[in-house]
């Protein structure tokens, strides 16, 4: 199942389906739509991980700015902008999801990556959260794209005091754990889920993914090993 499909499987149930940003197929009367609507659109790969192959649309006075990794294009007509990357929208199957202008720390973007594992129940638990900023003037966080992965209480300090900032990453967590707990309906051999959750200036989380086979050595990138400990940990147990 690629991300669409897990848009449409998680936005039937009501404890998830307000935190999914608006996911459709990337074809050209879409992508009009949501730009309308939004104003700004990703387009991604609907299936593949790492932040390979994303795009950014945004409309500005009848010109569509066109971002591909830090280099800009500008387009007088959209039309000739997704005729332009028409084949591979077409071939890796792009979906088109409305743009979540996610917070900054030391004015670049992030977003966290929030880690569930099954213990030996078979349950989802936390067993780690880590910030991802982006590289400057990237579009994406992920950190084999050169996202700098940073402790979430770093990232949050900023935007938050320090009552508020522990009440809202149990918050993050919870959220991470509720989409883990549908999705996971869907993957009931899947014992480890990666939730990227972006933050936008009114605080609010989104989901924005989740991947199915996340990549644990990010968390070995923090100096206090502890969460990276706790995942292996996981990892090795038998159901």
């Amino acid at each position: 199942m690629g991300k669409l499909g897990k848009y449409i499987f998680m936005k039937k149930y009501k404890m998830i389906s307000s935190f999914l940003p608006d996911t459709r197929k990337a074809t050209l009367s879409n992508i009009k739509t949501m730009l309308r609507m939004y104003g700004s659109v990703y387009l991604k790969p609907d299936e593949g991980t790492g932040g390979h192959g994303i795009y950014k649309i945004t409309e500005e006075k009848n010109n569509f700015v066109f971002h591909t990794g830090s280099n800009v294009r500008n387009y007088n007509s959209l039309n000739v902008l997704v005729n332009s990357i028409q084949k591979k929208l077409i071939r890796d199957k792009y979906i088109v999801q409305e743009r979540i202008i996610l917070l900054k720390y030391k004015n670049r973007p992030f977003d966290i990556r929030v880690m569930l594992q099954k213990n030996e129940k078979g349950t989802l638990d936390v067993t780690g959260i880590i910030g991802r900023q982006a590289k400057r003037n990237k579009i994406v966080t992920n950190y084999h794209s050169g996202g700098t992965p940073l402790p979430i209480d770093t990232l949050l300090k900023p935007h938050l005091n320090d009552e508020s900032r522990k009440q809202y990453i149990q918050t993050i967590e919870s959220l991470g754990k509720d989409a883990s707990a549908v999705l996971s309906k869907s993957y009931r051999s899947k014992r480890a889920f990666g939730v990227d959750i972006a933050i936008d200036h009114k605080m609010k989380p989104w989901v924005l993914e989740i991947n199915t086979q996340p990549d644990m050595s990010i968390f070995n990138t923090l100096k206090n090993k502890t969460m990276y400990q706790r995942i292996l940990r996981y990892a090795k147990i038998k159901r």
